[in-house]
């Protein structure tokens, strides 16, 4: 491995790395007690939680949606914040536009507030917008009280609708809407207005809580998955935003580099710029300063250069949508990345929610990869550095093969190659675990939609033979081997 310097310039006060590493430390040995105090950090005003923290007075300033007064601070020293905090009617969302310098919250009522702060970049992650989202739809249903049924049900599905198509690459995002409109079309017309949002609200309380218990359980199994001795010094790279502030709740790829730290393992974390919206040198190495990771940042172009030269030693990744083969969708960049991991023989770990593995995507090929606006690469910081009438291509995500991934870091464990019976029993062990009334409604939803379609074989076939037109039906044989999934504790 080639040193580096292995502390980041002006770290924050000892106060604020001692609640650090007592956060992060837990993890260790205690993944669900860490979860909890995250959980408590989160429910609380963000005056306490600076309280808790020793950090600086904040000011009000402008800037809040719908012209309400929003809270500014300098963010060079301002420690662990949640991603969003749900306060009653209003879902406060840090503005990720503005770090690394400056932490200031957007205020979230509708549907549309929350399709802006995506479309703008205020919001990144898959993760955490799709929890976002399901709070955003509670606000939604809970406005939409004392409407008249169907308009309350058009209210609600249009408002899904928008949040959907904003992230068409995001399975985690459709995840949480679905088991949301589930509980809608079962509870029907006859529901009363209240008994609706409540419903909706309480959903999204579970997908929440789901979250924060899945992404403690992936950090813990990512932990054992890498090499090493846990004494021995380790260099990781990482692309993209997957701390909390891309995760929501705890994180993934990010979260496993933080509690490595704070667990006492010497760690170098080298994170990918992550062009166009540059999350991994604005918003990944901000939480990585804040929690005193020695860091550096490289640019996406030099990042599998510094793999072929030795610098890394594992590459951790998140992903949007990881199909039922394996392939992965995850951030622009992450293709170059795993080919010079493979090159290298080094591992490439893909940390997903299994929220992200998607069963209905075959592979790769069938997935969406998202197409993001021309904006963010025709110009940076203002300054326009590509000439006018510059055609521009800009896919926010990139696919990555299965042949190159190592493994995928669930909630369930690490699941290893042959991927399509490893991710098939991580989805039913974590599915035969969710009791709420939203995905028990899905369930349920999809049931009787496959029993119909094979109800309408059945009638497709009997019309056959009774035309005397001889019909196939092909079923696939069941090998019976065992799923390749290293599971925990």
């Amino acid at each position: 491995m080639t040193d580096r310097p292995d502390r980041p310039d002006q770290p924050p006060d000892p106060t604020r790395r001692r609640f650090f590493r007592q956060f992060a430390g837990d993890v260790v040995t205690s993944v669900g007690s860490v979860l909890g105090a995250a959980q408590v950090l989160q429910q609380q005003s963000a005056e306490a939680a600076r309280d808790i923290l020793g950090t600086a007075e904040v000011t009000a300033v402008p800037g809040g949606a719908a012209g309400r007064t929003a809270l500014e601070e300098d963010a060079t020293g301002a420690g662990f914040r949640a991603p969003f905090r749900w306060d009653g009617d209003v879902c406060r969302v840090v503005d990720q536009r503005r770090l690394p310098d400056v932490l200031t919250d957007l205020e979230v009522r509708s549907a549309a507030d929350t399709v802006n702060a995506i479309n703008d970049g205020a919001l990144i992650g898959a993760a955490v917008q799709a929890q976002v989202a399901a709070v955003t739809l509670a606000l939604v249903a809970g406005r939409a009280t004392p409407s008249r049924p169907f308009a309350r049900r058009a209210t609600i599905r249009g408002a899904a609708n928008a949040l959907r198509l904003t992230r068409p690459g995001s399975a985690a995002l459709a995840a949480a809407l679905d088991r949301q409109l589930a509980l809608v079309e079962q509870l029907g017309l006859e529901a009363e207005g209240p008994a609706m949002a409540v419903a909706i609200q309480d959903e999204a309380k579970a997908i929440l809580a789901e979250a924060q218990a899945e992404h403690g359980a992936l950090v813990e199994h990512a932990l054992a998955a890498l090499p090493g001795a846990s004494d021995e010094p380790i260099h990781l790279l990482t692309i993209g935003s997957s701390g909390a502030m891309g995760g929501g709740q705890f994180g993934t790829a990010l979260s496993v580099i933080l509690t490595l730290h704070h667990g006492g393992r010497p760690v170098h974390a080298l994170v990918a710029e992550t062009r166009p919206l540059f999350e991994g040198s604005r918003v990944a190495a901000w939480e990585l300063r804040q929690a005193g990771v020695p860091y550096a940042v490289v640019t996406d172009a030099a990042a599998p250069g510094c793999i072929a030269a030795g610098e890394v030693g594992v590459v951790l990744v998140a992903a949007d949508r990881v199909a039922a083969n394996g392939d992965v969708v995850a951030i622009a960049g992450t293709y170059p990345l795993a080919l010079a991991a493979s090159a290298a023989g080094i591992p490439f770990l893909v940390c997903a929610p299994v929220t992200a593995l998607d069963l209905a995507t075959e592979d790769g090929e069938a997935a969406t990869i998202e197409e993001g606006r021309p904006g963010s690469v025709l110009r940076a910081a203002g300054t326009r550095i590509a000439p006018v009438g510059s055609q521009i291509r800009n896919p926010l995500q990139d696919l990555t093969p299965a042949a190159l991934v190592t493994g995928i870091v669930t909630g369930e464990g690490v699941l290893r190659a042959p991927y399509r019976p490893a991710i098939a029993a991580a989805v039913a062990a974590a599915d035969a675990r969710r009791t709420s009334a939203g995905f028990l409604a899905l369930m349920a939803q999809r049931a009787a939609a496959a029993s119909s379609g094979e109800a309408a074989e059945v009638s497709a076939s009997a019309a056959g033979a009774a035309g005397g037109v001889e019909a196939t039906v092909e079923s696939a044989a069941d090998e019976g081997a065992e799923p390749p999934v290293e599971a925990g504790s």
